[in-house]
């Protein structure tokens, strides 16, 4: 069910937990794909019951070029393994986070995922990239939120 109706009854298990990771350690890419590097930041959780979920991206990004981007995205697949299952959404430019240039800046995200099984496990990871292959983008401080919508 895409949304609840007014006057619905919700339960506990309609609306799951929010799940959320935050890792501070400075990790770095060269690759112009989305990528891992380093420790994971990543959550595994349960669709709620309208099978939608905000997810919130965020971390302090830096380029090695003052022309380049650092940029940081989820990507979403079935089940509680995180980085494997079916690949529910891409990271894509246009959902993530980015910061061009030289000097590290905090910047964020949010975006609803739809279309989910309300029940199923599902889980979560922020993959980074360099907008150009001969530069390098860093992040620190790293944050991933997944929080239920009604």
């Amino acid at each position: 069910m895409p949304d609840l109706p007014a006057g619905s009854i919700i339960k506990a298990l309609d609306t799951p937990p929010t799940a959320s990771d935050a890792q501070s350690a400075t990790v770095t890419t060269t690759s112009t794909s989305y990528t891992t590097s380093g420790t994971d930041c990543a959550v595994a959780w349960v669709a709620p019951t309208t099978g939608r979920v905000m997810i919130h991206t965020a971390a302090r990004m830096l380029n090695s070029s003052a022309t380049s981007g650092s940029l940081i995205a989820p990507e979403t697949r079935t089940g509680g393994v995180i980085g494997a299952g079916i690949v529910v959404e891409t990271p894509i430019d246009a959902i993530g986070a980015s910061n061009y240039g030289t000097t590290f800046a905090r910047s964020s995200a949010d975006h609803v995922l739809s279309g989910l099984t309300p029940g199923a496990t599902y889980n979560t990871r922020l993959l980074m990239r360099t907008s150009v292959g001969t530069d390098t983008a860093s992040f620190a401080l790293r944050e991933l939120i997944v929080q239920p919508l009604t």
